[in-house]
């Protein structure tokens, strides 16, 4: 996708306020900025800081992880029922 030269309808303000306002209007206020806190930049080597959190486990390893931890996740919701 190549964007030099493009022409916007929108300016990059105008852009963002209807961006903002989408993401309230389908996540709500809290969830918005809690989105917008998750994607702004951060500090440091993420990928450093990746591999003290998930040292040494595969991509594999890590969704079979996280399958079992929803299965468990999804039991525990049901027999509270």
């Amino acid at each position: 996708m190549v964007l030099a030269g493009q022409q916007f309808a929108r300016s990059d303000a105008t852009l963002r306020q209807h961006g903002y306002m989408a993401l309230v209007e389908a996540l709500g206020y809290a969830d918005a900025i809690r989105f917008l806190t998750q994607i702004s930049a951060g500090q440091g080597d993420y990928v450093e800081q990746q591999h003290h959190i998930v040292p040494d486990v595969s991509v594999d390893e890590l969704y079979e992880q996280a399958r079992q931890h929803w299965l468990d996740r999804q039991d525990r919701l049901r027999s509270a029922d």
